[in-house]
């Protein structure tokens, strides 16, 4: 069993834990809003950001509670999903969709080319490498273009596009995207906006398919329906999109481009280093020429990471902390922008010790002479003393500490590290919260001005065998801050067995909300909102460690039991036992052990884990979550369930939980989890969706859904005054 495996009990409390990025935006300016960060040079209010980088936080109006954020460049609300100053430039944003409708005439009853001026300043271009351009319709093409050029055969330097067609009501399939009824194609670099050039051939006695769609999205955020082609009637009698507000998910890579010129400014072009418009202002920052149209970005110089474009904002890395991005066979000690490694005194390398091991200078009979005579010499003078007994322990103690990993663990600056008397004061008049394999838990409250509680958990015993292990788990675990993951607080290493110390919080495991503890019978009611703020944050929590270093942390271990969740629902992802940092060129890792029903086939197959094997066992907990059935029931597997029924069906309704699936709007939401869900149990590993896609496709069925309940509530009131 991992040293950390933490029991369901244990969940945090306290506010949802983030990154600090203080050193991330302008003194005295907000720091986030709706759970985005925003970082400079970005920023909302005088003085907070770039020019052409203004965002603002608003009220969202579609019904759910909070704020979000929104670029400020345009008129009209276009949310802000997240943004990204390294390791590249990067904007993820919602976009409307461009449409047009026709009637059995053939005559156009509405359209909406897609244009949306938000890039006023030509900061942002659409990414070519993350989104591609889909276009739906029976009769029809439609392209977008982009770079003016004057004095040529053409207006644009590109052009994209493709063409669609449909003869009848039955040739378009569900995930078929090949020209009956969609198509799509990957769009060139330099494209500033989303506005869509569309045919005007006949729609005439096309009633089954009378509105074309276009549009640019993120790739994998998409798969096609039949269903988007129909629409619905409005008391006019005029035809409308079924999706009138539809919105796309698309990532925009953005630049320095020309700071109020009329030239683009590359590295080589731009203002000297102590110009106030040279955009890199931490010391330890360097240009890099933009890859996606002219400009420039900065980014923090090699040993240093943050946020280039603020004063200080590239701080040192601390590579003694992260043994497994930079190795140290011997003695680690960190250094301005490097790290030193050295084998310790009486040990030697045959080489560098970053690369290979250090061992001992002195022959084994060598070393039992100078032993016996220290430790004659050593007990001569105890016995002296009055102290002997001190000393003893003190040198037991320092023993025991080593033998658990303190030599590592005291350089993790946001570890504490409790002494055996601390935490004696902080279990006082505990409360056991369980008992097992792993050791007893016990909840307690830290001395603190806010009295904070935790939960105290004994872990296995430490050997040589295990102790790289645990210090690497401790590591890991402690680094990561995220409103959803498991916050290591501290350990106790002055014992026997480790303590380890976690916030704490009372609702358990997903597993324990779903299932109920012991199989309970009475289970928890659980809404479809919960659930899916369950399923948003868990998401959230996963694609935070894929993306937390240049080559990413893999759980591998994903399962409700590990999916803890505090007094407010909150998930928090929990256990890190198995957990791998990825090797720089390498995608993959071999030797884990996780739990087998939620464990990738493709790595029962080969013995290759990567990130998109989290995305697998991800894809099991929400089925779960919309089922509330064991991932295994007698001899049936929840995921076969819901492939034959998805493939005979096309609903997964027969297996959702009926608590939550009564009215029609939550029965279509369920529907599109499942279909999510689909994705990510592809056996094809390169179809599966990335995990931070999966978030946003999450994010973004949540707001639909809102928006349908809003407008029901609404229709409701106005048919209740019509009565009236």
């Amino acid at each position: 069993m991992s040293p950390l495996m933490v029991p369901v009990l244990l969940v945090l409390a306290a506010t949802a834990a983030t990154a600090d990025n203080s050193m991330s935006v302008m003194p005295g300016c907000q720091q986030s809003c709706g759970g985005v960060d925003i970082p400079y040079p970005f920023g909302t209010g005088t003085g907070c950001f770039r020019k052409g980088f203004e965002v603002a936080c608003i009220n969202n109006n579609n019904g759910s509670a909070g704020e979000i954020l929104v670029l400020a460049t345009t008129d009209q609300t276009i949310r802000v999903l997240h943004l990204s100053v390294s390791p590249v430039p990067e904007a993820r944003v919602l976009l409307p969709v461009a449409w047009q409708c026709f009637n059995t005439t053939g005559d156009v009853t509405g359209s909406y080319s897609g244009d949306v001026d938000f890039n006023r300043e030509g900061v942002y271009r659409i990414s070519n490498t993350q989104n591609e351009l889909f276009v739906l319709g029976c009769n029809t093409y439609a392209y977008t273009n982009g770079v003016r050029v004057h004095n040529s055969r053409f207006r644009y330097k590109y052009f994209t596009g493709c063409i669609t067609v449909s003869n009848d009501p039955t040739d378009p399939r569900d995930g078929a995207c090949a020209g009956l009824g969609c198509c799509h194609v990957d769009i060139p670099p330099g494209i500033t906006d989303t506005s869509m050039s569309m045919s005007g051939w006949s729609h005439a006695n096309q009633d089954f398919c009378p509105c074309d769609y276009a549009f640019i999205v993120e790739k994998g955020n998409y798969s096609f329906k039949a269903s988007d082609l129909l629409s619905t009637y409005i008391p006019n009698n005029q035809t409308m999109p079924l999706h009138v507000d539809w919105t796309m998910p698309l990532r925009l890579d953005w630049a320095i481009r020309d700071n109020g010129s009329t030239t683009a400014v590359s590295c080589a072009q731009a203002p000297n280093k102590t110009d106030h418009e040279y955009a890199c202002r931490s010391s330890r920052s360097k240009c890099v020429d933009s890859t996606n149209g002219p400009g420039y970005f900065c980014s923090c110089t090699k040993g240093y990471e943050g946020n280039p474009y603020v004063v200080g904002g590239c701080s040192n890395i601390n590579e003694c902390i992260r043994p497994d991005e930079f190795p140290c066979h011997g003695e680690c000690k960190d250094t301005d922008g490097s790290y030193e490694c050295k084998c310790g005194p009486g040990y030697e390398s045959d080489g560098d010790p970053k690369e290979n091991p250090c061992h001992p200078k002195l022959s084994g009979s060598a070393k039992r002479v100078i032993g016996i005579t220290v430790g004659i010499s050593v007990l001569f003078f105890i016995i002296l003393g009055a102290g002997v007994c001190y000393l003893l322990k003190r040198i037991e103690l320092e023993a025991i500490e080593r033998k658990n990993g303190s030599e590592r663990l005291k350089n993790v600056k946001t570890l504490i590290l409790f002494t055996k008397g601390q935490l004696d004061k902080v279990t006082r008049n505990s409360v056991l919260l369980g008992k097992g394999g792993f050791g007893e838990v016990r909840k307690g409250t830290l001395l603190d001005p806010d009295k904070t509680e935790v939960a105290v958990k004994a872990s296995i015993k430490v050997t040589e065998d295990t102790k790289d292990e645990f210090t690497k788990e401790v590591e890991i675990q402690s680094r990561m801050m995220h409103k959803n993951i498991l916050k290591l607080v501290g350990c106790c290493l002055g014992v026997d067995v480790p303590l380890l110390v976690y916030e704490y919080a009372a609702k358990g495991s997903v597993k324990d909300i779903l299932h109920g503890k012991n199989n309970d019978p009475h289970r928890e009611p659980l809404t479809l909102e919960s659930r899916l703020d369950i399923a948003i944050g868990s998401a959230q929590g996963l694609a935070y460690m894929h993306s937390y270093t240049e080559n990413g942390i893999q759980h591998a271990d994903v399962k409700p039991d590990n999916i803890l969740l505090d007094g407010g629902l909150v998930p928090k992802i929990s256990d890190f036992g198995l957990s791998k940092v990825f090797e720089a060129g390498k995608d993959y890792t071999m030797l884990v052990k996780g739990c087998l029903p939620y464990m990738d086939p493709v790595y029962k197959d080969t013995g290759r884990l990567t990130p998109k094997s989290d995305v697998y066992s991800f894809g099991i907990v929400l089925l779960e979550l919309i089922s509330r059935r064991p991932v295994v029931d007698g001899e049936n597997s929840l995921v076969n369930q819901f492939k034959i029924v998805y493939e005979q069906d096309k609903t997964g309704k027969v297996l959702f939980d009926q608590d939550i699936a009564k009215e029609e709007e939550d029965i279509h939401i369920l529907d599109e989890i499942g279909i999510i869900a689909m994705k990510c149990l592809k056996e094809k590993v390169d179809e599966r969706p990335a995990m931070a896609s999966v978030a946003s496709a999450l994010v973004i069925l949540k707001d639909s859904w809102e928006r349908k309940i809003l407008v029901k509530k609404q229709r409701q009131r106005f048919s209740s005054t019509s009565i009236n």
